[in-house]
């Protein structure tokens, strides 16, 4: 289909065609698309225009000659239409794979996001917002537009002149805007918005476990091969029982955390075959359940879920989706746990942990601490112990050694500035410590990761 800018005029400001309806899947009411696209515009100032699942334009918000008048003269060109219309739709798909809106320069170099708009698990269109900068507007800023569009039959004063009109925002403000685009597309269907999230959740635990590989160097890299080798036979039992500790806590975020660090350990391991992967990861989920049911987790309800969630994992067919799954249930099994136990007193060592691992470079002390919680120091120590079974100190000097590995792997830190930024005056202290805790000195960890 060719479009000009006489063919997109029409869809604005009046009854849509039955042939204009049918252009989205299910003769979806493009009135009201076309009342949220008006909505977003007066809202954001910025023109808002969807395109269906054939990657056609079907409506554009009101008065956008009037906010877009730059892409207005670049849709002048048919050629220049025709790229507006193909990187609208790579966008929306891309936003539909993410689960979330999308941010993209154009293919006229200007930046430009998008929301998908689903229906169940289909993808029907989406709707795109922009042009804005997120740099200040000069001759290089001129120079690049030139360049991106110096083939298109544009006149160029008229693209100096509108260019000068593009808003220049924030990252913050884009990324803003793009959130509540999202929610705009949302709201023409609801029902795909469940899918976006399991998506948007899928690609986060991928991108966390990818993250953990990286760290561990190995992947691709040859010289790591026996070090995968030996993760293979070692699994982290440490991080089990840190995991467990913070599911009896209730601390979700954490819990989390390690859960993918096990989960990158168990892809490292090798495990090919899906039925043993299975069958690795159900083991986990007892071990959870145990631990949620001694956080103060109903019993009698977490042995209901788990016989739910053993039909649900039988239906899993790739370590992404059994990820994914292991999560959604460590998510039920803390909701349980919150369910029945003392919320005061959960979030009240939440918020110490927190406040630990964000001030740990500070002078921290167990009343300090316990004054930010609004809780005694000596029932903030009893926490401590009756909840991660270690002491104030214990914990704190974890989270800075935690750290101190860390930045070991930069060979650039001398110790004295790395005990310094983990919350040690003393190197000479801070070596001690180290080597108690990790049984090497810092020199010696250090060697051992070249």
């Amino acid at each position: 289909m060719v479009y000009n800018e006489d063919m997109i005029k029409p869809l604005r400001g009046r009854p849509l065609t039955n042939k204009e309806k049918m252009l989205v899947k299910d003769g979806m009411d493009l009135q009201d698309i076309k009342k949220v696209l008006d909505d977003f515009m007066l809202l954001t100032g910025l023109e808002a225009i969807f395109t269906n699942g054939k990657g056609e334009i079907v409506a554009i918000s009101d008065q956008s000659e009037v906010c877009s008048s730059f892409c207005r003269l670049i849709r002048s060109d048919p050629e220049g239409l025709k790229r507006c219309v193909q990187s609208m739709d790579k966008a929306g798909r891309q936003a539909a794979e993410l689960g979330e809106a999308y941010i993209y320069r154009c293919h006229a170099g200007v930046i430009k996001f998008t929301a998908p708009v689903m229906s169940d698990t289909t993808y029907i269109g989406s709707i795109s917002s922009g042009s804005v900068l997120m740099w200040d507007w000069d001759e290089i800023a001129l120079q690049e537009i030139f360049n991106q569009t110096k083939d298109l039959k544009v006149n160029k004063e008229a693209l100096v002149v509108a260019s000068r009109q593009i808003k220049v925002l924030s990252s913050k403000k884009v990324q803003g805007a793009a959130k509540q685009l999202f929610i705009v597309a949302s709201h023409l269907d609801s029902s795909g918005l469940d899918m976006l999230k399991e998506r948007k959740e899928l690609n986060d635990q991928q991108s966390k476990l990818f993250d953990f590989v990286y760290q561990n160097k190995i992947g691709r890299d040859p010289v790591r091969l026996l070090e995968s080798q030996a993760l293979k036979c070692s699994y982290p039992m440490d991080k089990e029982n840190e995991l467990l500790c913070r599911v009896r806590l209730g601390d979700r975020t954490g819990a989390k955390a390690i859960l993918n660090e096990i989960l990158g350990h168990i892809f490292l391991g090798g495990v090919t075959d899906i039925e043993l992967l299975k069958a690795r990861i159900l083991e986990l989920v007892v071990v959870i359940s145990r631990a949620a049911v001694e956080g103060g987790a109903s019993l009698e309800k977490l042995l209901g879920l788990n016989y739910e969630f053993i039909a649900d994992l039988s239906a899993k067919k790739n370590f992404d989706e059994i990820c994914l799954w292991i999560v959604k249930v460590l998510d039920v099994f803390m909701d349980t746990v919150y369910e029945t136990r003392n919320i005061k007193n959960a979030r009240s060592i939440v918020e110490a942990l927190k406040f630990i691992r964000e001030n740990y470079k500070k002078n921290l002390t167990l009343e300090s601490v316990a004054q930010q919680v609004y809780i005694s120091p000596y029932y903030l120590s009893h926490l401590f112990k009756e909840e991660l079974g270690i002491t104030f100190v214990e914990y704190l000097t974890k989270v800075r050694i935690d750290e101190a590995k860390r930045l070991l792997k930069d060979s650039s830190m001398s110790i004295v500035a790395i005990a310094l930024e983990v919350g040690y005056q003393d190197a000479s202290y801070f070596s001690k410590v180290f080597k108690k805790v990790v049984g090497l000195s810092p020199n010696q960890y250090r060697k051992n990761l070249s």
